[in-house]
C-alpha cells in the first residue's frame, strides 16, 4: 500500500496559487541554429527602452543571445562564465552574479534609458523582479535596438544561439519599466503579472508563443510578428512550442547531474550517450516523482550509434540521493529499485527479473508508470504491460538513464516525454506529468516566516529587527571579525546566556534581553561579537513557539524536559537533565522522527554532540570540531545504538549527551516536504561537483565531511554564493570571518532544486561522506531559477 506521509498531499493541478498563469514556451536548440528575427520598417526611440523574459536554461557555458539587434552589434546575451552581458559600441555591462539553475525559470529584465543624467542608471538589470549589480561601461546615446536593422531573439547572425526555452517575452518601445510591471512578489515568490494593459511603442511586441502555427506572432496589438530564421532542417517547429512554462515548470534531463560520455539537446529532453567515449554515464530528472502521486513519462530510443537495440542501456528510475561511488556494480549502483534494460531484461538490484522481456527497437514507446496506490513501478512497451515490480513505499525517485559500459559501440539517444502534451499514450486519469502541478502542494510557502536569516550592522544599540517573528533559536556571528558563533534560545531564556558553536564552553554570561516580536534585543553587556559599531553581522533565526514538558522515559531515573516545539516546521528544541545511563529516551515532539540532532552540555565543559542522517548511530560529530565521525569511548554508543523514533532520541551513558543530573539542550530538526532536509552526499573533488536535489530553492546550508577531518560550512542566501561572483561560507566550528572561510576552497550554487557543490578542493568537495542540514528559501513547486 502506498505511503502517505503526513507533510505530503495530494497533487494538485490547479492550486490556485498564481494570480496570472503562462501556459507555454518556445524551446530553442543552440545546435539546430534557429531564432526569431524582425527588422522595424521605421525607426523609433532608441534611447529608451525595456526587454522582459522568463528564460528557463538548456546548456551553460556559451554565449546565448536574448535579444539584439544586427549582427548582434547591440545585444543582452548569456555570457560563456554564465552571467549576463549587455554590450555596444559603448563596451560591456556585465552583472556580478551568475545564472546556472536549469531547473527552473528566470524573470529577467533589461531597461535601457540613456536620457538618465547618471550613467550607472541607462542600463539596469533586473533578476527575478532584483536589481542585479553589474559593472562595466554604460550606454549613451541612441544605440541600434528599434533602428532599422535586423532584431533577433534566440540568436544573431550566425552564432550565439540560444539554448533552453523562452517564455512571454515583452519589448516596450519608448518607456523604461521597472520588474513590477510583468511581476510582482507572492508569498516571498516572484510570480507573473498579466501584462494585457501595457502600452507597446511603435516597435514593441508581445510574444506569447500560444500559436504553434505562428511561433512569432504578436499578440501586443502591434502587430510586430516575428519570424523564424536559420536553422535549415531541423529549425523551430510547432513541436517546440512547450507546455513547459513558468507557472507549470516540467521536469528534463539535469546536466548538473551528468557524469562522462553524455550531452544533452532539445531543451534537456534528449540524453545522447557518446558512441566514442568510454567509461559509465549517468542521468536523471530535475524532479523526483512524489510521494503520493502516480506518475507517468515516455522515453523513445531515437537512434543506436555504431550497435544495435541492445545496447546496454537502462532507462527508469533512480533513487533519489543515488551516488554511484558508493557502489560496486552498474545496476545496483544507481537503480534504488528498477531499470528497464536495453537487452529486454527487468533488473532489481543488478539481479535480471524473470525471463527476458520483449526488445525494444527505435521508435518504441517506453512507458514509465510510477504507481503510489500500489507502490508498484510499470514498464510498457508501445502501451504493452512488460513487467511490475515493487518500490520502496517511503522513497522518491527520479526518472533515469544509465550506461555502465566501456564498449565504443554502445551508445543510444533516448528522448523523454515529460509533458502530458507530447505523450503517444494516454495513462490512466490518475497517472500525472512529472511537473510543478503535480508537485504535492507544499505546507511552507513562504519559507521566511519559519526560518529567516538577517543581515544587519552593529551600531552599539540593542534592538535587532527584520526576522518577521518572535525567534526561539538566535545564531549569530560577526562576518568580518573573528568572534565567536554565539546560539540563544528561548526555552533556555532569553537572559541564560549564550552557547559557542566553535567551543566546549558551557552556557556563558553573554546574554540577551528578549526574544521580541520581530527579532531580539541584545544585553547591554553583550556587544563585542554581537552587535558592536560598524561590525558586519549575520542571524540565523528559527521559529517554534509551543511549549511542551515533560518526564524523560527509557534505562536509568526519569528526568524533567521542557521544550518548545513546531511540528509544522519540523523543529524542536528540548531542555533535558541527564541520568547517566545508557538507553535515555529523550522526547522529541515532532511527531516523527529527526534527521538532525545537535547536543550541548549546558553546565559544563565538553563537545557538542551532532547526528545526522548519512552518519552511523553508532558515532557522532562534533559541532565544535573538525574531526570525522566518531565513537565516544565505552557509553554503547553515542545515541545507544539506537536510531530516532517517532517521539524520542536516545541517548547513551557518555557524559556530553547524558551526564547525570547536568542540564541539556537539544536542537532537533526532521525533514518536512519542500521546506527541510537532512542527508548526506557524497564529494567528487572536481570543479563539477555533486549535485543534491533537496526539493525547494535552499536559503542556509550546513555541511559537514563525516568521514573524514573539515569544517562545518555555513552558507546562506543573504551572503549568497556567487551573486557577485564569490562564494561566501562561515565555519560552525571557526571564529574565522567569511573571507578567511572562503579562503578553503569551498563553493557551491543554490538552485531552485537543492544545490551544486563546484569546488574541486575544501570541505564541501572532497571524495568523502558529506551530511548537511538544509532550510528553504522557496518550495520547488513554486521555485524561481536561483
Amino acid at each position: 500500500m502506498a505511503n502517505f506521509s503526513n507533510d505530503v498531499w495530494m497533487a494538485s493541478t490547479a492550486s490556485g496559487f498564481y494570480p496570472h498563469t503562462i501556459d507555454q514556451s518556445l524551446r530553442f536548440e543552440d545546435g539546430d541554429s534557429a531564432k526569431l528575427t524582425r527588422t522595424p520598417s521605421s525607426a523609433s526611440n532608441r534611447a529608451t527602452w525595456t526587454w522582459s523574459g522568463w528564460v528557463k536554461r538548456g546548456n551553460l557555458g556559451t554565449n546565448q543571445q536574448l535579444f539584439c539587434s544586427t549582427a548582434g552589434d547591440y545585444n543582452l546575451r548569456i555570457h560563456t562564465d554564465n552571467t549576463i552581458i549587455f554590450e555596444g559600441a559603448f563596451g560591456t555591462n556585465t552583472s556580478a552574479a551568475v545564472f546556472r539553475d536549469v531547473s527552473a525559470f528566470y524573470h529577467i529584465v533589461a531597461v535601457h534609458d540613456t536620457t538618465e543624467g547618471t550613467a550607472s542608471n541607462r542600463f539596469k538589470l533586473y533578476v527575478n523582479g532584483v536589481q542585479q549589480t553589474t559593472s562595466g561601461a554604460y550606454p549613451s546615446g541612441d544605440g541600434l535596438i528599434n533602428n532599422t536593422v535586423e532584431h533577433g531573439i534566440g540568436g544573431q547572425a550566425s552564432a550565439n544561439f540560444f539554448d533552453g526555452y523562452m517564455s512571454e517575452v515583452n519589448f516596450i518601445d519608448g518607456t523604461a519599466l521597472g520588474p513590477d510591471s510583468f511581476g510582482e512578489t507572492k508569498d516571498g515568490i516572484w510570480v507573473p503579472k498579466n501584462v494585457s494593459g501595457l502600452t507597446y511603442g511603435t516597435n514593441g511586441f508581445h510574444l506569447d508563443f500560444a500559436d504553434s502555427s505562428a511561433i512569432g506572432n504578436d499578440v501586443s496589438g502591434q502587430n510586430n510578428d516575428y519570424t523564424v530564421s536559420g536553422g535549415g532542417s531541423p529549425t523551430l517547429v510547432a513541436s517546440d512550442v512547450t507546455d513547459d512554462a513558468p507557472t507549470n515548470n516540467h521536469s528534463t534531463w539535469n546536466p548538473l547531474v551528468s557524469k562522462l560520455n553524455i550531452a544533452l539537446s532539445e531543451g534537456n529532453t534528449v540524453v545522447n550517450l557518446d558512441d566514442n567515449a568510454t567509461g559509465e554515464a549517468d542521468m536523471v530528472s530535475t524532479m523526483v516523482c512524489p510521494l503520493g502521486v502516480d506518475i507517468y513519462g515516455e522515453f523513445k530510443a531515437t537512434a543506436f550509434h555504431g550497435g544495435a537495440a541492445d545496447s546496454g542501456i537502462n532507462i527508469g528510475i533512480i533513487e533519489q540521493g543515488f551516488n554511484r561511488t558508493e557502489q560496486t556494480n552498474t545496476i545496483r549502483q544507481i537503480s534504488g529499485g528498477v531499470f528497464y534494460a536495453g537487452n529486454g531484461y527487468l533488473y532489481t538490484d543488478s539481479v535480471a527479473s524473470g525471463s527476458a522481456q520483449a526488445t525494444y527497437t527505435l521508435n518504441d514507446i517506453i512507458g514509465i508508470k510510477v504507481d503510489r496506490t500500489a507502490d508498484e513501478v510499470k514498464f510498457y512497451k508501445n502501451n504493452v504491460l512488460q513487467w511490475t515490480e515493487d518500490i520502496d513505499a517511503t522513497k522518491q525517485y527520479h526518472f533515469g538513464v544509465d550506461s555502465g559500459y566501456t564498449n565504443s559501440t554502445r551508445a543510444i539517444s533516448y528522448q523523454g516525454y515529460f509533458a502530458a502534451s507530447s505523450w503517444t499514450y494516454t495513462p490512466e486519469t490518475n497517472f500525472l506529468a512529472l511537473c510543478s502541478a503535480s508537485l504535492p502542494e507544499p505546507k511552507i510557502i513562504d519559507a521566511s516566516e519559519y526560518f529567516n536569516t538577517v543581515i544587519y550592522t552593529g551600531d552599539n544599540s540593542q534592538d535587532v529587527t527584520g526576522v518577521g517573528f518572535r525567534p526561539d533559536l538566535v545564531w549569530v556571528k560577526t562576518r568580518d571579525h573573528t568572534y565567536n558563533h554565539q546560539l540563544h534560545d528561548s526555552v533556555r531564556g532569553a537572559t541564560a546566556g549564550a552557547l559557542f558553536s566553535n567551543t566546549t564552553t558551557a552556557e556563558t554570561s553573554f546574554q540577551f534581553d528578549s526574544f521580541d516580536a520581530d527579532g531580539f534585543t541584545t544585553d547591554a553587556s553583550n556587544i563585542t561579537g554581537i552587535n558592536a559599531t560598524g561590525d558586519s553581522q549575520v542571524a540565523w533565526n528559527w521559529l517554534a513557539g509551543t511549549s511542551v514538558s515533560g518526564a524523560t522515559t527509557g534505562s536509568g531515573t526519569a528526568k524533567t524536559y521542557t521544550g518548545s516545539v513546531n511540528t509544522e516546521a519540523g523543529f524542536s528544541i528540548i531542555k533535558y537533565v541527564g541520568n547517566g545511563t545508557s538507553g535515555h529516551t529523550i522526547p522529541h515532539h515532532l511527531g516523527k522522527a529527526p534527521t538532525f540532532i545537535i547536543v550541548k552540555e549546558l553546565d559544563n565543559a565538553s563537545n557538542w554532540r551532532v547526528w545526522g542522517t548519512g552518519v552511523s548511530i553508532a558515532k557522532a560529530l562534533g559541532l565544535n570540531t573538525t574531526n570525522a565521525e566518531e565513537n565516544s569511548g565505552n557509553d554503547n554508543g553515542n545515541w545507544n545504538n539506537t536510531l530516532p523514533t517517532d517521539t524520542v532520541f536516545s541517548v547513551g551513558s557518555f557524559n556530553s549527551g547524558n551526564r547525570n543530573n547536568a542540564d541539556l539542550i537539544a536542537y532537533c530538526f526532521t525533514d518536512i516536504d519542500q521546506y527541510c532536509k537532512a542527508g548526506s552526499y557524497i564529494g567528487n573533488s572536481n570543479a563539477d561537483g555533486t549535485y543534491v536535489h533537496l526539493n525547494f530553492r535552499p536559503a542556509w546550508v550546513m555541511i559537514k565531511e563525516a568521514g573524514a577531518s573539515g569544517f562545518w560550512m555555513i552558507t546562506d542566501n543573504k551572503v549568497y554564493p556567487n551573486t557577485d561572483g564569490n562564494t561566501r561560507s562561515l565555519a560552525a566550528n571557526d571564529t574565522g570571518t567569511e573571507t578567511t572561510i572562503s579562503n578553503r576552497g569551498n563553493e557551491v550554487d543554490f538552485l531552485s532544486n537543492g544545490f551544486k557543490i563546484r569546488a574541486s578542493t575544501g570541505d564541501m568537495g572532497a571524495s568523502n561522506t558529506h551530511i548537511y542540514l538544509a532550510f528553504a528559501e522557496q518550495p520547488f513547486k513554486y521555485a524561481n531559477a536561483r
